[in-house]
């Protein structure tokens, strides 16, 4: 017995060299490294690798105006830390270069992934689904776009790091319409413009069910049956960029009366019928009248810096850049001395969508019972678009800016569409003092002196008082008298003629309307003549025939601007 288990010990230590004891560090875990097992140092200690949990992301179905979000992990197995970064979904454009990156030590680290299906407002129509792909880890984030086709979509994203590559994989079902109702309303602010009073006038709201679900709706003003009692009041009046005409066209230009004070320069695009800046110093001017200004804009993830002026002193930064589409209002400056003003914007690079803006300053009216109707008042609508009209009755007004509320309720939630639009005043003749100032041999001529003081007081221009007189807007028999400024030169140029005055106006900027002349000889009128000094480039204007002795001065007789009182 003794020799037979002497036998058996013996076999047993021989056969310790063919199976060695199993490695702990070697040990099978949930995810290897491709190899069968995870690298080791020489000093023993596991190398890091890196893993993800899940590997696939189920996101659900979302349709228009609806978002989803999840969370997975990264995790590190092993010793150490492990430095990880993201390389985002092949196909998606980032709206700026950010970069994603960690690192991991003990404790797991969460990344959300949210996926927007932006509405089309705002923006173009497009024939697929516009998607917003954010990614946020460590309290940083990255914004990617794309468009997809409706049906499924499978996208990875990778993950390099110092313990090998992993690839996430998100899936989410796409579809035409949101699951609930869900109503859209286009415009969400009218401009009616100026009308003379008795005027009747018709606009038209666009009632949209992006929804699967029937949307149930009804709309009137404040204090109609259903409708709130009272509505908050109107402050500013509204003044829409948007040029119908233009939509779908290779770029914006403005319409109506709105391009006697609205001008751009650089590369502006449309959107929707609205201007789009796109790149970099692309500018717009926009002459207002009143107390204060804001500015209603687009901010999405293409949107960038922008920079505004009022009256040629910088007023604000902006950033219009977000992770979705969405209509915001931004208050400019208040507390301006009342009179006419001018709002510069600069785009410092990628794509804002301009709405139009809001200025302050008059009252805004609410007119009589009865003076704004709106047809159909209620209605049920699945997956078509119903129009709402508001008539406008403007034969009891008198002069004046007005607004109202029309308001919506509805299965889907409630929202209200301003309206506004002014009455003309009669028209009747009212004369507008030309105060003239001189620095150098530059000659500035306003009308509101007051709006200017800051531009005089700094510029270091002289008073030389009233020395003659326009007309105001509107008078019969007269038109625009617009002024331009040359920087380089620093000459002030007057014409009745908006292009330009018939003259080469290189290095010439538009500084608006300074009043109304007279372009033939009314009652009480007399000529306004103008002068030119070849050698300094300055212009000079004066109701003397014999230009005031400057001909003496180098000063050449050019002709005459037009009549005044």
């Amino acid at each position: 017995m003794v020799r037979w288990f002497l036998t058996v010990l013996v076999f047993l230590v021989l056969m310790i060299p063919l199976f060695p004891l199993a490695d702990p560090l070697r040990a099978e875990t949930p995810e290897q490294n491709g190899a069968g097992g995870f690298p080791v140092r020489s000093d023993g200690d596991l190398k890091p690798v890196l893993t993800v949990n899940p590997r696939e992301v189920d996101l659900g179905a979302i349709g228009p105006g609806e978002e989803a979000e999840r969370i997975f992990y990264l995790k590190k197995w092993g010793s150490g830390s492990l430095n990880w970064s993201m390389e985002g979904p092949e196909g998606w454009n980032q709206t700026e270069y950010k970069g994603l990156a960690g690192v991991l030590e003990e404790a797991p680290g969460p990344v959300k992934i949210q996926l927007l299906f932006a509405k089309e407002s705002g923006r173009e129509k497009s024939q697929g689904c516009p998607l917003i792909l954010r990614l946020e880890a460590g309290g940083a984030s990255a914004t990617f776009l794309r468009e997809a086709p409706v049906g499924e979509l499978r996208e990875s994203i990778r993950f390099v790091s110092t313990g090998g590559t992993r690839t996430v994989f998100f899936r989410v079902i796409l579809a035409k319409l949101a699951s609930a109702p869900l109503m859209e309303l286009s415009p969400l602010r009218i401009d009616g413009g100026t009308v003379r009073a008795g005027d009747q006038i018709t606009r038209m709201i666009h009632l949209t069910n992006r929804g699967r679900e029937i949307l149930k709706w009804k709309t009137g003003l404040a204090g109609k049956k259903g409708m709130p009692a009272t509505a908050p009041p109107l402050m500013g009046r509204y003044v829409s960029f948007l040029n119908e005409a233009v939509a779908g066209a290779d770029g914006y230009s403005p319409a109506g009366a709105l391009r006697e004070n609205l001008e751009f320069s650089g590369a502006w695009a449309e959107g929707g019928g609205y201007p789009s800046g796109q790149g970099e110093q692309n500018a717009l001017r926009y002459r207002f009248t009143g107390v204060g200004v804001s500015l209603f804009i687009w901010k999405s993830p293409e949107g960038g810096p922008l920079s505004i002026y009022i009256d040629e002193q910088i007023t604000a930064y902006i950033d219009s850049l977000s992770d979705r589409w969405e209509k915001v209002e931004i208050p400019l400056t208040e507390g301006l001395p009342d009179g006419p003003h001018m709002l510069g914007l600069v785009n410092g690079g990628g794509r804002t969508v301009l709405e139009g803006v809001r200025i302050f300053g008059k009252p805004v009216l609410k007119g009589p019972p009865g003076w704004i109707s709106v047809f159909p008042d209620s209605g049920t609508t699945l997956r078509e678009t119903d129009y709402i009209n508001i008539a406008i009755n403007t034969r009891n007004l008198e002069s004046g800016i007005y607004g109202e509320r029309v308001f919506f309720l509805s299965n889907a939630g409630e929202a209200d569409v301003e309206v506004f639009l002014e009455v003309a005043a009669e028209t009747q003749s009212r004369f507008l003092d030309v105060y003239r100032y001189v620095v150098g041999n530059d000659y500035l001529y306003t009308t509101n002196p007051r709006a200017e003081a800051t531009r005089l007081q700094t510029k270091g221009y002289r008073n030389l008082g009233i020395v003659f007189r326009l007309f105001s807007p509107g008078t019969p028999g007269t038109t625009s008298f617009f002024r331009w400024f040359n920087p380089v030169k620093g000459d002030h140029f007057y014409s009745s003629d908006a292009a330009e005055g018939g003259k080469p106006l290189s290095g010439y900027l538009l500084e608006g309307s300074i009043g109304n002349i007279a372009t033939s000889r009314l009652t009480g009128t007399r000529e306004l003549y103008r002068w030119y000094k070849p050698t300094t480039g300055s212009h000079f204007y004066t109701t003397d025939q014999g230009g005031e002795g400057l001909g003496k001065k180098g000063y050449r007789f050019e002709g005459i601007a037009g009549f005044v009182r």
